[in-house]
């Protein structure tokens, strides 16, 4: 019995030990408000992720989900007003310069085609 009970305890201190030299990730977010509709900010926001290469994306009610390499990203677009919307950019990752440099490059992109309308983007 007391053989076991060290057995135990010496997995549960490897398994703290473990998580305890875990880093967590990088996360970088931005957000803007549009003075256009949430469709509008959802179009923009397709087009800048298909730029940067977003692999295995998601599109849901929720937003946009996908990665680059060992990059998450999460892209929201939320309905204010009939013509106004807020864009929210997050970008998680274990490498601080990829994250930050990643979460830079959708915003430019997203920024680039705040002033193009919709029929400009097709």
């Amino acid at each position: 019995m007391k053989s076991l009970v060290f057995l135990i305890t010496i997995l549960f201190s490897n398994i703290l030990i473990a998580h305890e030299n875990e880093k967590p990730p990088e996360l970088w977010t931005w957000f803007k408000d549009l003075e256009k509709p949430k469709d509008s900010c959802v179009t923009q926001s397709f087009y800048a992720l298909t730029e940067v290469g977003l692999e295995n994306m998601i599109k849901n009610e929720y937003g946009f989900y996908g990665n680059i390499k060992n990059n998450k990203i999460v892209v929201k677009c939320l309905s204010i007003e009939p013509r106004k919307s807020k864009v929210l950019v997050a970008v998680a990752g274990s490498s601080p310069k990829s994250v930050e440099s990643l979460r830079n490059r959708i915003i430019k992109l997203i920024n680039q085609l705040i002033g193009k309308e919709l029929y400009q983007l097709h």
